[in-house]
């Protein structure tokens, strides 16, 4: 049986992007109604999860992480940092071995 891929972890959106701390203030908000939300869904001691109220506000919340998440992957940075790290690699293995032979 074939073994299944590692996903790969999904890029952190920078924390000082204005798109990023707008986003994040708007899930605060959407986590403090749906807490309001859930406790209006709450009768006699027993949670309705199919209150028509609470699963808006959940979904909105929902919507809102997402779009964070994307957020992270539009900002991600771009380019070619193995094809950068190579050359640099390259050029300093070189001179590793020559330093070896100065000492000899």
């Amino acid at each position: 049986m074939a073994k299944s891929k590692e996903k790969k972890a999904k890029p952190k959106p920078p924390e000082n992007a204005p798109t990023v701390v707008e986003i994040k203030k708007t899930i605060q908000d959407r986590k403090a109604k749906l807490a309001k939300r859930k406790a209006d869904a709450t009768k006699d001691g027993k949670f309705n999860k199919l209150d028509l109220k609470y699963r808006t506000a959940l979904k909105r919340l929902k919507r809102a992480q997402r779009k964070l998440a994307a957020e992270g992957v539009r900002l991600r940075p771009r380019g070619k940092p193995a094809a950068a790290a190579a050359p640099a690699a390259a050029a300093a293995a070189p001179e590793a071995p020559a330093e070896a032979e100065k000492k000899a």
